[in-house]
């Protein structure tokens, strides 16, 4: 009796071994399964980040050629209404034409402070737009960056503590892909400005 309640007993503990070790191996797919998904949403929220981040850039590029093209036209609107007044004293011969000389030279000179107040106003809007882009920017990384750590967190909490290998700390793979970004728009940035 007592050997086959031994024997009964030992294929107990094998059955409760088997039952934990197959637990064991579901907990680590489980584990891995989370841990790619975790790392594709990181993967996606960057390249989200990236991309918004280089429309943003071409937003500002565009107005900074439209202030550009503002003050270049204000700057040919005022020269030719200048050489107009001008030509307007030269021909006017009657005794009021130095009245006249003087109505175009004020004249010339609001056109001045007109343009000059138009290129500021450009250069103000152009600032503040690409000022509003590098906040987006700033945010959209730090969403990324959240997300990521997020998804590690999670992963971390649902596999068994012996059953993870020793990672990557992710913290600083997220901060050397924000800063190959960085470099690559900045990259960018230097060549269109050549």
């Amino acid at each position: 009796a007592k050997a086959a309640e031994a024997k009964a007993a030992e294929a107990k503990a094998a059955e409760a071994k088997a039952a934990e070790a197959k637990a064991a191996e579901a907990t680590a797919a489980e584990a891995k399964a989370a841990e790619a998904k975790a790392a594709e949403a990181a993967e996606e929220a960057c390249k989200a980040a990236e991309a918004k981040a280089a429309e943003e850039a071409e937003a500002a590029a565009a107005a900074e050629k439209a202030r550009q093209e503002a003050e270049a036209e204000a700057a040919e609107k005022a020269r030719r209404e200048v050489e107009a007044e001008a030509d307007k004293a030269r021909a006017a011969e009657e005794p009021g034409r130095e009245a006249e000389a003087k109505a175009a030279e004020e004249a010339a000179r609001q056109a001045a402070e007109a343009a000059e107040e138009a290129r500021k106003a450009a250069e103000a809007k152009a600032a503040e737009e690409a000022r509003a882009a590098e906040e987006a920017r700033a945010a959209e990384e730090a969403k990324a960056a959240k997300s990521r750590a997020e998804a590690e967190e999670a992963t971390a909490a649902s596999a068994p503590a012996q059953s993870r290998a020793p990672e990557a700390d992710p913290d600083q793979a997220l901060k050397a892909m924000v800063e190959k970004s960085k470099r690559d728009r900045r990259d960018d940035r230097e060549e269109k400005d050549e």
